[in-house]
C-alpha cells in the first residue's frame, strides 16, 4: 500500500554533520528504500502563497492531528530513506491530489524552461520567423499535464470552463468544443437546416454555393445532407471566392 499523503516527522542531518533534526513533512512519493518528502512549517503567513503552497489544518487530515494550522510547501521537496520518517497522521485524499498537482507543476515549470522555452533574442534579418508554428508557455504544458492527471481523454474540466467564457466572450447563451474543424462545419451546416429558420432553412435538394478550393469537409455536410453543391472559383490573387461569379 502506498504511503503517499501520509504525514511524518522526518529526521535529517545537518549539512555540517554536526547532528539531527527532526522536521514535519508529508509523503507526496516513494521509490525503493526512499521517500520524497514535501516540507512543512508551522509559518503559515510567511510562505503562504497558492501557487507555491496549501495551508492545512485537523479539517484536512483523515488521521492523526495537528497542533496547529500548518503550510505544505510544494515546491521544497527532497528524498530521505524510509527508515528516517515516523508517519504521524494522514491527509484526506482530496487534499492530497491537490498538493501532488502542485508539485507537477514545478517540475513542469522547471521542463519547460529547460527545453521549451526560447532564450535566444530575435534578431531582425536574421532570426528565423515561422509562417505557423503553436504558441504555449510553462502555463499550457502545466495544463495539458493537470488535465492528462485526470486521464478524462475526451471533454472534461477543461472543456467546460472554456465553454462558459467562450460563450460569455461572444455575448451568446451557448457554446460547444468539438472534436475537429470538420465536425465543427457539420453542426454549422447542420443548424442551417432547422426548421426554426422558416423560410431560410436549407431543405434537401436546395442548391449551395461554395468554394471550389476548399477543404473537402466542407462540401461533405452538403451532400451528408442532400443538398447540391455549387463551386465556384477563387481569386487567384486573394484566395477568396470571386464574387463576380456568384
Amino acid at each position: 500500500m502506498s504511503d503517499v499523503g501520509a504525514l511524518a516527522l522526518v529526521k535529517f542531518e545537518h549539512t555540517d554533520k554536526s547532528g539531527w533534526k527532526v522536521r514535519p513533512g508529508l509523503i507526496t512519493g516513494e521509490y525503493l528504500n526512499d521517500y520524497q518528502v514535501t516540507f512543512i512549517t508551522k509559518e503559515v503567513n510567511k510562505y503562504s502563497h497558492e501557487n507555491t503552497s496549501v495551508i492545512i489544518d485537523n479539517d484536512d487530515l483523515s488521521a492523526g492531528r495537528l497542533k496547529k494550522k500548518s503550510i505544505v510547501r510544494t515546491h521544497k521537496i527532497f528524498w530521505i530513506e524510509k527508515t528516517q520518517c515516523k508517519r504521524i497522521g494522514a491527509l484526506k485524499t482530496e487534499v492530497t491530489d491537490k498538493i501532488l498537482r502542485l508539485n507537477e507543476n514545478h517540475s513542469v515549470r522547471n521542463y519547460y524552461n529547460f527545453a521549451h522555452k526560447q532564450n535566444q533574442p530575435f534578431i531582425p534579418g536574421k532570426s528565423r520567423v515561422p509562417y505557423a508554428s503553436r504558441v504555449y508557455d510553462e502555463k499550457e504544458m502545466i495544463n495539458l499535464v493537470d488535465s492528462a492527471l485526470d486521464f478524462w481523454l475526451t471533454t472534461g474540466k477543461y472543456t467546460e470552463h472554456f465553454e462558459r467564457d467562450f460563450a460569455d466572450f461572444l455575448g451568446v447563451k451557448y457554446s460547444f468544443l468539438v472534436n475537429s474543424g470538420s465536425s465543427a462545419n457539420l453542426l454549422a451546416f447542420m443548424s442551417l437546416t432547422s426548421p426554426l429558420l422558416k423560410d431560410r432553412q436549407i431543405k434537401r435538394g436546395d442548391e449551395v454555393i461554395t468554394v471550389a478550393a476548399g477543404f473537402p469537409t466542407t462540401v461533405a455536410p452538403i451532400i451528408q445532407y442532400g443538398a447540391v453543391p455549387v463551386f465556384v472559383d477563387v481569386d487567384l490573387e486573394t484566395a477568396n471566392v470571386d464574387v463576380s461569379l456568384l
